[in-house]
This record gives C-alpha cells, sequence and structure tokens, in this order.
C-alpha cells in the first residue's frame, strides 16, 4: 500500500512538471507566431532580420522595438534567450525587429570589425528599412537594447529620433564596466578582497596601456584572438554620457541590482545625471531588487556569461519562459513603450 502511494505522488508530481514545463515553453515555440523574414543593407552588408508581429499585423498604430544586441555572436533571437520578451511584447501589441549580427547565421560581414558608431548606423538603417519599405511611421519605432547595447542606442537616437528607447543593464563607461565586472569575476573565483582592488587596478592599467598601444606581435602574446583583440582596441574608450545628454525620445533606463556584469547604482545616477537636462524628452530610471543583468530573477539566474549556465539551469529558463524575469520588468517595458503611442 505505501508502495503506491508513493507511485502515486511520484506520477502526480511528474504530470504536474510537465504542465508547467510545456506552459513555460510555450514562450519559446515561434510555430504560430505572425512572423516575416526580411532583409536590410547597411555599410555594404546584407543582414538577414526577422519582423515578428502581433496577431493582427502592423496597423497603422502598432508600435515597432528594434532588438538591439549586447555583446558576443548574437543571431536574432540571441539563441532563443529573447523568446519570452518577444512573445510578452507581441502580446501586448508591440512588435520587433531583430537580426542575426554581422557574420552571424545568415547575415553577411563580421560583427568585430564594427565599431559602437558602427552599430549605430545599422540600428539607424533598420529604422529606415522599417520607413521605406515595411510603411511603418518613424513615430512608432523605437529602440530596445541590452548592456553594449547601452553605448548604440544613444547614438542611434542622435541620429534618428525614436518613439522610445528602453535600455536594459546599460553602463556609461566601458573601461568602467569593465573594472567592476573583473572585481565581481575574481570574487566569484575565490580571491581574498584585500587583492582584488589591487589585481583589477593591475589589470586595468595593462589592457589600457596594451589596446592604445599594440602591433601584431603583441596581439599575438596577448591570446586574445586578433578581430576580438581589434574589436577591444576601437571600442574600450565608449562612454555615453554624452550621447545620453544629446540623445532624442524618451528614454527607460532598467537595471538589475544584483548584476555582476555592470554597477546598477552608479549607472543609474551617472543616466540621471546625463539626462535630466533633455529638453521635452522624459527619462524614467529603475533598478528592480533581486535581478540580474537581463532582468532575470537572482536567485535563479544570476551569472556573467551564458556559457556559464548547467544544463539545469537552461531547462529551468524553458520552465518559467516570461515568469523567469524579475516582477512587473516585462509590464513595465511594455507599458513604457503603449504609453508613447498614446502622446501621439
Amino acid at each position: 500500500m505505501r508502495w503506491k502511494i508513493i507511485a502515486v505522488i511520484l506520477v502526480t508530481f511528474t504530470i504536474i512538471f510537465f504542465y508547467f514545463f510545456l506552459l513555460g515553453s510555450q514562450d519559446f515555440d515561434t510555430t504560430d507566431t505572425k512572423q516575416k523574414e526580411v532583409l536590410f543593407h547597411s555599410q555594404g552588408d546584407e543582414l538577414s532580420a526577422t519582423l515578428f508581429m502581433p496577431k493582427k499585423g502592423i496597423l497603422k498604430s502598432t508600435p515597432v522595438a528594434i532588438f538591439i544586441h549586447g555583446d558576443g555572436p548574437q543571431n536574432r533571437t540571441s539563441n532563443s534567450g529573447y523568446l519570452p520578451l518577444i512573445h510578452h511584447l507581441l502580446n501586448q501589441g508591440i512588435a520587433v525587429m531583430t537580426w542575426d549580427k554581422k557574420g552571424i547565421d545568415n547575415s553577411k560581414g563580421n560583427w568585430l570589425k564594427q565599431s559602437i558608431s558602427d552599430r549605430a548606423i545599422e540600428a539607424k538603417d533598420a529604422f529606415n528599412y522599417l520607413v521605406e519599405h515595411e510603411g511603418v511611421s518613424p513615430d512608432y519605432i523605437g529602440y530596445l537594447g541590452f548592456s553594449q547595447g547601452g553605448w548604440v542606442i544613444p547614438k542611434a537616437a542622435i541620429l534618428t529620433r525614436p518613439a522610445f528607447s528602453v535600455i536594459i543593464g546599460g553602463a556609461v563607461n566601458w573601461m568602467d564596466q569593465s573594472a567592476y565586472y573583473t572585481h565581481k569575476r575574481l570574487e566569484a573565483e575565490g580571491y581574498p578582497e584585500e587583492l582584488i582592488d589591487i589585481k583589477v587596478d593591475s589589470i586595468h592599467k595593462a589592457d589600457n596601456k596594451l589596446f592604445c598601444d599594440f602591433n601584431d606581435s603583441l596581439i599575438q602574446q596577448s591570446e586574445i584572438e586578433k578581430d576580438r583583440f581589434l574589436f577591444i582596441a576601437r571600442n574600450f574608450k565608449a562612454d555615453a554620457s554624452k550621447d545620453l545628454e544629446n540623445m532624442q525620445g524618451p528614454l527607460l533606463a532598467l537595471w538589475g541590482e544584483d548584476d555582476l556584469n555592470v554597477p546598477a547604482e552608479i549607472n543609474a545616477q551617472l543616466y540621471k545625471e546625463h539626462t535630466s537636462n533633455r529638453k521635452d524628452n522624459m527619462s524614467v530610471i529603475k533598478i528592480y531588487p533581486k535581478s540580474t543583468h537581463g532582468l532575470l530573477k537572482s536567485s535563479l539566474f544570476n551569472y556573467q556569461l551564458e556559457s556559464q549556465w548547467p544544463q539545469w539551469k537552461e531547462w529551468l529558463f524553458i520552465f518559467h519562459g516570461r515568469k523567469a524575469y524579475t516582477k512587473d520588468a516585462l509590464f513595465d517595458i511594455s507599458y513604457f513603450i503603449l504609453q508613447q503611442n498614446k502622446k501621439i
């Protein structure tokens, strides 16, 4: 009798688990999602993109969020990681345009040969594609970006006037962000606290010298792949201060309190300082408690790199779907975008 009870409990648990797993996995299924494969050109390269649309398609007043990737060889859905967010936006009547980075999957070129300014021009070209080829009014097009996208979007919002800009986990200064990232990495590796600041300062000075004055021999000695080395050298002095002051359109800037990649409090304060005098352009700045760099629940998903996720955490992310995001984050994003539409 005892074993029958245990068996019933196990079967019941298994059924419940798979029910919720399938429920979460629906956020990763695009089978019934209205979408269109499109091509656009930027700086001589052809980029392959997807235009995800709400069920009713893109109407006259449908907002379109242009996704701006963070660092790394990202494809259009960031290996499906964007899909819960995309599904949420579609459910709220917001379309999404996102593409494979240059040289990734179906896009031509090499993303490692881009500067931050190049990426901003690419965003502008996507914006113009929507206007010229999809008939979308520029009054309804905006940017939504992650991490490194925080340097790209302010520049893109000077080249265009977006209906909205949403920046998640953005840093103002590249080198300051790098120092924080290194500090957190050394903490995780078990370095004594009293040695971490010394080590970070040493790395900071060495990097500053290396990426300012280098040759092929030094690149080889660095053991960094050459294209990656040159990408860093091209961009490591990035600072968004002036671009934040001059960017056009309303801004929503969001961070997770437990961010292991970007110091949330410091950068939120810098954003406030650099956006406070923008005329007729609203800025909303918010930090979420118990949240990660990508606004996921930090108790479950707090890692510096996607490659650090154990397999079971990837399954857990699928299990949760959009519920993996911290409370209110997705709603705040879609509400902000839709509110800008109402002002038109």
